[in-house]
C-alpha cells in the first residue's frame, strides 16, 4: 500500500509567499528520484492569478534534487474578479507518493 505526504510552503509550514505582479523564479529544494512528487504554486489571496510558465528539476552528483519554477502572477480579467492591486499570497505545495 502506498503511502501519500504532504509539504507546505518553503521555509515554514503552511505559510503563504508573496510575489508581485509579474514573473519571479522560486527554487524548492524537495524531491527525489525514488518517489512519485507532484507540485502545485496556488493563489491564497482573491481576485489573483497564478500561472507556472516553467517547472524544471536540477540533481547534483549526490541525487540531491531542487524543483525550479518560473510564476507569474496577474490580475484575473472578467466581471467577476475585483481589481486586487499587485501581487498577493502564494501557496507552495507538493506531495509525495512512497510506493
Amino acid at each position: 500500500m502506498a503511502s501519500v505526504h504532504y509539504y507546505g510552503s518553503p521555509g515554514e509550514r503552511n505559510i503563504g509567499i508573496y510575489q508581485k505582479n509579474g514573473t519571479a523564479t522560486w527554487e524548492w529544494k524537495y524531491g527525489d528520484n525514488f518517489n512519485y512528487w507532484g507540485f502545485a504554486v496556488r493563489p491564497e489571496s482573491a481576485n489573483m492569478q497564478v500561472e507556472i510558465t516553467r517547472q524544471w528539476t536540477t540533481s547534483d552528483k549526490d541525487l540531491n534534487q531542487v524543483e525550479h519554477f518560473i510564476v507569474n502572477v496577474s490580475d484575473p480579467v472578467g466581471r467577476e474578479f475585483r481589481p486586487h492591486g499587485d501581487g498577493g499570497m502564494l501557496r507552495f505545495t507538493a506531495i509525495r507518493v512512497d510506493p
